[in-house]
């Protein structure tokens, strides 16, 4: 009797052994039917700033000037209403030199077509080296909790 043992490398996928679980597919989150509604000019409900989200950043704004950008390298939806922004500093806020080109995450909750929840990730080590990194750090329960993101602002549509 013969005995074959076969051992893989691989990491969770033995058909494509580079495969890193935590790399989200290419794009397939711009394919979810409200990525349209969140690509809007939010203001703050008692403040005069926000953020303004495109398909591909999010510049967050106080009275007219922008404060940082990041650039949009992913979304987990975690709802058709929620989910979790993930992308890279452009541009980086006065409060945090040295955070260009680092990766950081929004979460929202409660998206309809002219209002929205945003909590931008707070906290010591809000940022991350790599987009990996960030998916694995940046993560919210179901009811839009997380080590990262506690208090949450409500926005509306403004033009």
């Amino acid at each position: 009797m013969a005995l074959a043992l076969a051992v893989s490398c691989a990491k969770n996928n033995p058909n494509n052994p580079t495969e890193d679980p935590n790399t989200p597919p290419d794009n397939e989150w711009v394919n979810n039917p409200n990525f349209t509604k969140l690509q809007q000019k939010w203001k703050y409900d008692n403040y005069n700033g926000g953020y303004d989200i495109t398909a591909d950043k999010v510049d967050d704004w106080a009275e007219t000037a922008v404060n940082y950008s990041v650039s949009i390298k992913y979304i987990k939806w975690i709802s058709d209403t929620a989910g979790i922004i993930y992308g890279q500093y452009t541009s980086e806020p006065y409060w945090a030199p040295g955070v260009k080109g680092k990766y950081y995450a929004f979460a929202f909750l409660n998206l309809t077509e002219t209002t929205i929840e945003i909590s931008g990730a707070s906290g010591d080590g809000n940022y991350t080296d790599t987009l990996t990194e960030a998916i694995s750090k940046f993560t919210v329960d179901n009811s839009g909790k997380g080590p990262y993101f506690g208090v949450y602002s409500k926005c509306i549509v403004t033009k």
